[in-house]
């Protein structure tokens, strides 16, 4: 199962996508039976005012007598009474459309973002963010048009384009032939033209979510500095520029070939009059009521014709976005994803039993992490170092049940996990992620019913308390986006008031205390550390010279235990791993 969307090169044809796009409607059958009951109900309430027409001319106007005029009035009262009635149903015909389509498209998009949300890390990391939020926000608002305004003016053109031409035969058989005579060449143009449509939509989709990626990537704080630093702002804005231009030329592209279905229909409306007049030329018995009933009736094929033409382009359209949403929610998320949090949490005991982690399958490169066993009893303060890439985080990640071992197994008070627990297993790491909103909304997305007086204990516990309050909201101060109002070290310290909220009975620091002085990182360790007496904290840090509150040190190298032990007898080794990183960071003899 890819994590990734196929590419258009990589995606098969998907002759099912309309069999699925009519199981969305399959729970609102009864509403699309009324609507087509209403449509039916307008579209012969049109057909019917130019028989009335007819009426007129041979019989209220030009009848034997001379004019009418009771008839004229009656004919008058119920051309009125129709009108009427197509306005009221039509009224309705819109309402029920839209709410039909509301419910379809809103059941849609929060599938969609369900299904997102529970995909693996791996796919959010291969994703770009702005292409996510395309298929969200673009190619839904496109299935939005299509249902809401595209389907209810397919069955009206469908309908009417039937009663109109339905009218014309009753009316007069010859005339009827050359009014459609130039319909299935019509349609064969429109049909050519919807393929072309649909290709040149998915691409313009694309171009879209490739311009949505580069606005939420590059315009971005982090990246606005980047850019200024390094002198690359008008290279930035020359690639979006780029994008911008391509997905222009897509769109006139589009407007050409959705332009040459439209000037085929137009030659049909010119030239249909006209074949009628020499038909009624050439047949015997056509009344001038006939005829121009005929000619009120063509308007009524028309206009349904025009919209058919209009729709056949924007059905392309729609089919191309139904299979890309379609893409997403076909991919398999994540088990266990959507876990809730675990209102009986046990000790914490943590076991890791030849637990071995590739990042891709079929990875040939070593592993991130190689047979890794460790046993750390409920209660225990743990200490993970090691250099640069030797697995620490993956490690980490194992712990907090965000990625399953490939091999090997995980367990937690005896039961395996390969999946985050809430409630059982909290996790705070180095870039710690904030809401746009208050530093206390922030700190209440823990733990939902935390009071005034918890959110200051934890605060106080991390040594951020003191700048809140210095803040001219205090608390209900906002963060900006993604922390951007508040310095690295109090997005680390917030993020970590936040964790010790959760209650978790295992706690992984993961260099959580990175942006930290080391001074200010000692206070709160061993704030942290007091503060879960009795519970299982699991500390991954560069920086460990001057941490001695931990009673167990794990040293990782190249993905495997190096070391493994109580802190005291590791660094009475003098020529082990963990003695000698602490005597590089501390400089002590």
């Amino acid at each position: 199962m890819h994590d990734r969307p196929p590419s258009a090169a990589e995606q098969p044809p998907a002759p099912g996508t309309w069999r699925r796009v009519v199981r969305l409607f399959m729970p609102h059958r009864l509403a699309i039976c009324f609507v087509v009951l209403l449509v039916v109900a307008y579209s012969a309430l049109n057909a019917a005012v130019p028989l009335l027409t007819q009426l007129v001319f041979d019989r209220a106007l030009f009848g034997a007598g001379g004019p009418d005029l009771p008839l004229l009035a009656l004919i008058a009262g119920l051309a009125a009474a129709t009108a009427c009635a197509v306005g009221v149903v039509d009224l309705g015909q819109t309402w029920v459309s839209a709410r039909v389509a509301q419910h379809v498209v809103h059941a849609l998009r929060v599938e969609l973002f369900g299904r997102l949300q529970r995909m693996s890390l791996a796919f959010f990391a291969a994703t770009r963010g702005g292409e996510i939020q395309s298929r969200l926000a673009n190619d839904t608002a496109q299935i939005e048009h299509a249902v809401k305004d595209t389907l209810p003016s397919t069955l009206s053109g469908v309908i009417g384009f039937v009663a109109a031409a339905g009218a014309m035969v009753a009316l007069s058989p010859p005339l009827a032939g050359a009014a459609l005579l130039l319909a299935p060449i019509v349609v064969w143009v429109a049909s050519r033209s919807g393929r072309a449509l649909k290709n040149l939509s998915e691409v313009s989709q694309r171009s879209r979510a490739q311009l949505s990626a580069i606005v939420a990537e590059r315009l971005c704080m982090g990246a606005v500095i980047l850019a200024r630093v390094h002198g690359r702002s008008a290279d930035e804005a020359g690639r979006f520029t780029a994008e911008s231009l391509r997905l222009s030329r897509l769109g006139v592209r589009s407007g050409l070939v959705a332009q040459g279905v439209l000037s085929a229909g137009h030659v049909f409306f010119v030239l249909t009059p006209y074949l009628v007049f020499v038909a009624a030329g050439l047949s015997d018995g056509i009344t001038p009521g006939t005829l121009v009933a005929f000619t009120v009736l063509q308007a009524r094929l028309y206009q349904p014709l025009w919209q058919l033409l209009h729709v056949s382009t924007e059905f392309r359209s729609a089919q191309g976005a139904f299979e890309r949403v379609f893409d997403y929610l076909d991919m398999q998320p994540e088990p266990g994803s959507d876990a809730r949090p675990d209102s009986t949490p046990g000790p914490g005991a943590l076991t890791v039993h030849e637990a071995t982690f590739r990042y891709a399958a079929g990875e040939r490169d070593r592993p991130a992490l190689d047979g890794v066993n460790l046993t750390l009893p409920a209660g225990s303060t743990t200490l993970v170092v090691g250099p640069s890439g030797s697995g620490k985080t993956t490690l980490g990640h194992l712990l907090a049940g965000l990625h399953a071992p490939t091999e090997g197994s995980v367990r937690i008070d005896g039961a395996k996990i390969g999946r985050p627990s809430p409630g059982r297993v909290c996790i705070a790491t180095q870039e710690p992620f904030l809401f746009q909103g208050s530093i206390a909304d922030n700190l209440r997305y823990a733990a939902p019913d935390a009071t005034a007086d918890d959110l200051m204990r934890a605060c106080r516990l991390t040594r951020v308390h003191e700048r809140i309050m210095a803040l001219p909201d205090g608390y209900d101060s906002l963060v900006g986006e993604r922390g951007a109002l508040l310095s690295g070290g109090e997005r680390q310290r917030v993020a970590l008031a936040r964790a010790l909220l959760a209650d978790a009975s295992v706690l992984v620091l993961d260099e959580a205390t990175s942006a930290l002085d080391p001074m200010t990182e000692l206070e709160v360790v061993e704030a942290i550390l007091a503060e879960r007496t009795g519970r299982t904290t699991v500390m991954i840090t560069h920086r460990f010279g001057a941490l001695d509150s931990f009673d167990t040190v794990v040293a990782l190298d190249e993905g495997r235990v190096a070391e493994h032990g109580d802190r005291l007898d590791l660094l009475g080794d003098r020529h082990g791993w963990y003695a000698r990183m602490v005597r590089a960071q501390t400089g002590a003899a």
